[in-house]
């Protein structure tokens, strides 16, 4: 009889053996890759298998296998929207963009604003990382709890 999979709860980054047994089941399973997210926009994907050493990252330069390690056990965090709004991307009385892509931002550091009205509200990073994806332009309409942008842990 088998025995029943016990999964690792993910309110925390899995240890280096929750990592080794999820990729153990993947593999039994015939899976290449799995992504966990929870609730504070942690974000964890396990790929296993034959990697493309071909397959170029965002840059344009081919990944090493250090650099997969270090994306998986540093995973990007989400920036998302603490209330309703059109998102500004750009500081208003400045019209310099608040966080361009490739920007280092510090914890706490204005990434955007949202415009509720005559209000505006800023959206701040959790944590100190690099911007390297925006899910909003200037001007959108953003819901509550939406990601606006994505920040990779420095």
């Amino acid at each position: 009889m088998n025995t029943p999979l016990s999964i690792p709860v993910f309110d925390d980054l899995p240890n280096s053996e929750d990592v080794i047994q999820i990729s153990r089941w993947l593999n039994e399973a015939g899976l290449s890759s799995l992504e966990l997210s929870n609730a504070q926009g942690m974000r964890l994907r396990i790929t296993v298998g034959e990697s493309n050493a071909s397959t170029p990252d965002r840059a344009g330069h081919t990944p090493s296998p250090q650099a997969k390690l270090e994306d998986a056990v540093f995973p990007d965090i989400s920036v998302t929207a603490p209330y309703f709004g059109n998102l500004l991307r750009k500081n208003p009385l400045t019209n310099e963009e608040f966080a361009p892509l490739g920007s280092s931002v510090c914890a706490g550091d204005a990434v955007s604003m949202l415009q509720i009205g005559e209000l505006t509200v800023p959206i701040t990073a959790p944590q100190n990382g690099t911007v390297v994806q925006f899910m909003g332009e200037e001007g959108d309409l953003i819901s509550y709890g939406q990601t606006i942008l994505t920040l990779h842990p420095l």
